[in-house]
């Protein structure tokens, strides 16, 4: 077998392996646009037994968050409350709300709760160091840690609030169910960037080793190659290092990430998540270097193929495997040398033939 059908193999097997493991453990972010400070304006989550995100965030005295769910008898309520840091004496508490429940006697009066519902607290614990999550990556506080099954079927609520008057962001986890619709899995990548804006980082630092890799890969390229350069391999070499880059914001996402928090072997799936596109982006650089704009079917078929891995392998944001498919599939008049590209070449080829004559003449002089 060859080189390059052994590593398109070796590829497809890490894909379908991430894959199968993320769509295991991964959640799926949600992002209510309203405000939902109240039992009237509670979120109302979408099949809460899927496995579903929030990143939130408290921002006064008395203020809290409410979200209902609606569950069936033997499915469990299932939810997890983490913090990014530890800011202060923010310490967000949980409190779930039932008809079949008890009310609790210690429950703050600012918090609403329906007529006929009992509910309890849930105070937070926590832990000395954060735990590492491969997928975003990140590192986080998880504080309360729900999974209970239900025995009367009907509506539910958690109310977040947080009892020392502090503000901050906090996250939570609902469901417990994987499961990925198409848009949702190939939406990934920007679902993860909001994440890190919400953890304090800005885009310009989320995106700079991206822009790093786009940018300096470009001076490169141009330096070393400008005259060879048509429209297939200026597709071919954006779209490698756009694969590169995006395998390098994830390796400095877990650097942040494994920074003061607890190391486990789940750091291990996301050195997967960066091997893939960098290994994606390095031969398809090779392979527009090689082709050098002359595409056989073979070629075409391969950067659509790998345009298509690298949408499920969330490498180069979108754009780099749209330009992958769109570089396999474009006409062969679209990668016809211009005139600039062919008077430069000519005024190369006339300039190393004049080197090669002055370089003869010194020969035949010194004889």
């Amino acid at each position: 077998m060859s080189r390059p059908k052994q590593f398109m193999l070796f590829i497809f097997f890490f894909v379908f392996l991430s894959f199968i493991i993320s769509s295991a453990i991964a959640h799926t972010p949600l992002n209510p646009i309203e405000e939902i400070h109240s039992l009237e304006t509670a979120f109302e989550v979408p099949n809460p037994t899927k496995s579903w995100t929030l990143y939130r965030e408290l921002h006064h005295e008395g203020e809290a968050e409410y979200f209902k769910l609606h569950l069936n008898v033997g499915e469990r309520l299932r939810v997890n409350l983490y913090i990014k840091r530890i800011e202060g004496n923010f310490n967000p508490n949980l409190i779930i709300m039932g008809e079949d429940l008890q009310l609790a006697d210690s429950l703050p009066s600012f918090i609403e709760i329906p007529e006929g519902f009992g509910a309890y607290l849930i105070e937070p614990s926590i832990p000395e160091k954060p735990e590492y999550e491969p997928f975003t990556p990140a590192s986080y506080y998880y504080l309360i840690d729900v999974d209970e099954t239900i025995s009367k079927e009907g509506d539910y609520y958690l109310a977040v609030y947080e009892p020392n008057l502090e503000e901050g962001k906090y996250g939570i986890a609902i469901g417990y169910k994987e499961e990925f619709t198409l848009s949702e899995w190939l939406l990934i990548p920007f679902d993860v960037i909001s994440i890190h804006e919400w953890e304090g980082q800005s885009l310009i630092v989320i995106l700079t080793p991206l822009l790093l890799s786009l940018v300096l890969g470009l001076v490169l390229f141009v330096w070393k190659s400008l005259i060879k350069l048509n429209i297939f391999n200026a597709l071919g070499i954006i779209v490698g290092l756009l694969y590169v880059g995006s395998g390098f914001m994830i390796l400095m996402q877990m650097l942040i990430a494994l920074y003061g928090s607890l190391f486990n072997s789940l750091v291990v799936l996301t050195l997967i998540f960066i091997a893939l596109p960098l290994a994606l982006g390095f031969f398809l650089l090779r392979k527009t270097i090689q082709t050098k704009g002359q595409l056989s079917k073979r070629d075409r078929v391969v950067f659509v193929v790998l345009g298509l891995v690298g949408l499920f392998a969330w490498s180069g944001l979108l754009l780099g495997p749209s330009l992958a498919i769109v570089a396999g599939i474009l006409p062969n008049r679209f990668f016809k040398k211009t005139s600039f590209q062919k008077n430069s070449e000519k005024k190369v080829d006339r300039k190393r033939l004049s080197q090669r004559f002055s370089f003869l003449n010194l020969i035949r002089n010194e004889k």
